[in-house]
């Protein structure tokens, strides 16, 4: 029985054939693979019929372009059709190795044993040259998501979406947080798909993921962007998942979010205050509600 999902959503053709060939040539072919072309310009039957048989995949070749929107809404229509207990989704641009499905399958007993519901993979940069630019491997078996989440967060580990494998019973339960250019959506997953529990880290084999100019994470002229995607993630990350985290920690998040706000001119939502009050900090939570007010009555001014 096929456990393992490989889900591409389709847009960029510019690299998705070493794609496609490091799916091709698994040594354990023991997967589905899921392609969802998201309205691109460019056709890429020519390219995964050089690698698959129409038979050893499921293509879909949506007329809208959802990823324009959002990325996540890309991604779950993809895996609305995913019947598989585990699914990766892999970026149309990124490779696996060629023992990727193979080392998932002998890590599937300990996961099921611990109850497991997130696999990381050791990975690299690579740039549009397939030059290795920088490698990320944490040494250790077990991840633990919310420390993770913290350490990301204080730039001291790097993460993205390709080197993870997802439960997707776990999916099913929380869906994805839809953030603008999901920057920040793979981390909230990770959080809330392992249950704010210990991920298994695997390290005998590894996703490449390719920073280039036409990536959002290698470009520059969508730093603007990025930036207030994350603060999104910030605000989402202070109302929805705060219960899991260091009260310092999370104090420092609330810091983060409302000087970046006051500071772009930008809308505060008055939840992150409510973190405050939950803790029965009255006298902060009233202090941040006098913030949220003043960033907000700036924000309404600039509108005029």
């Amino acid at each position: 029985m096929k456990k393992l999902a490989i889900v591409i959503p389709y847009y960029k053709i510019d690299f998705f054939e070493k794609t496609i060939q490091s799916v091709a040539s698994q040594s354990n072919r023991n997967f589905v693979l899921y392609i969802g072309n998201d309205a691109s310009p460019d056709d890429p039957i020519p390219v995964i019929e050089k690698y698959f048989s129409p038979e050893d995949y499921q293509y879909f070749n949506y007329t809208d372009n959802l990823g324009g929107k959002n990325l996540a809404l890309q991604w779950e229509r993809i895996l609305d059709h995913v019947k598989e207990d585990w699914f990766q989704i892999l970026g149309d641009d990124d490779i696996i190795a060629e023992n990727f499905v193979e080392e998932f399958y002998k890590a599937v007993p300990e996961s099921e044993k611990n109850n497991i519901n997130v696999l990381k993979f050791v990975y690299d940069w690579i740039d549009e040259n397939d030059r290795h630019l920088e490698s990320f491997d944490y040494g250790v078996r077990y991840l633990n998501a919310v420390d993770f989440t913290i350490q990301k967060y204080r730039g001291l580990v790097r993460s993205s979406l390709s080197e993870n494998i997802f439960r997707t019973k776990m999916y099913r339960k929380h869906s994805f947080e839809k953030i603008p250019l999901a920057w920040g959506s793979d981390d909230i997953a990770l959080l809330a798909f392992s249950g704010y529990r210990d991920m298994l880290y695997i390290r005998t084999s590894k996703v490449k993921v390719r920073i280039s100019n036409i990536s959002i994470s290698g470009t520059e002229t969508m730093d603007k962007q990025k930036n207030n995607a994350y603060n999104v993630f910030r605000e989402k990350l202070i109302t929805g998942h705060s219960n899991h985290f260091p009260q310092a920690f999370m104090e420092q998040v609330i810091a983060d979010y409302l000087i970046y706000c006051h500071m772009n001119k930008q809308r505060a939502t008055y939840g992150v205050a409510f973190y405050h009050l939950k803790h029965l900090h009255v006298k902060k939570f009233l202090k941040s509600i006098k913030k949220i007010y003043y960033i907000n009555k700036i924000y309404t001014t600039t509108l005029r």
